[in-house]
């Protein structure tokens, strides 16, 4: 049972911290956000947030879970990821200045799947080198 808790703890607290810094950053106003001149450069800033949330959340499903798919795991983090974005969009509309883009979900989705495929590649590869040993 402690175990169970550490495991919890170790693998779901930078899940947790992850998304709320995600949601902190939605929040700032407009006018407070900086501007750069470099069309799109918005949508490369949802694709990493969302690309280390699909890590992040492969490598807690990973290791709270042993016996679940690599199927389901990725299913599971790019679905948890998705709903986040687009929740996170729907907050934006309330934030002064900012609204909701569809495009931006696009890029947490396409950040988010990259993301956990990269880390499905790897856990793939520590749980053979696992069984191995």
């Amino acid at each position: 049972m402690v175990k169970r808790i550490a495991v919890i703890i170790w693998f779901w607290t930078p899940v947790v911290l992850w998304m709320g810094l995600i949601y902190y950053s939605s929040s700032i106003p407009a006018e407070d956000i900086p501007k750069f001149d470099i069309p799109g450069i918005d949508k490369l800033f949802h694709l990493v947030e969302y690309f280390i949330l699909g890590i992040l959340l492969v490598r807690a499903f990973a290791n709270s879970y042993d016996k679940a798919s690599f199927k389901l795991i990725l299913l599971l983090s790019v679905l948890i990821a998705s709903i986040f974005g687009v929740l996170d969009e729907l907050h934006q509309r309330f934030v002064p200045g900012r609204s909701p883009e569809i495009f931006d979900i696009f890029s947490d989705i396409i950040g988010s799947f990259l993301g956990a495929l990269l880390s499905i590649h790897k856990e793939r590869g520590s749980r053979a080198i696992d069984k191995a040993v």
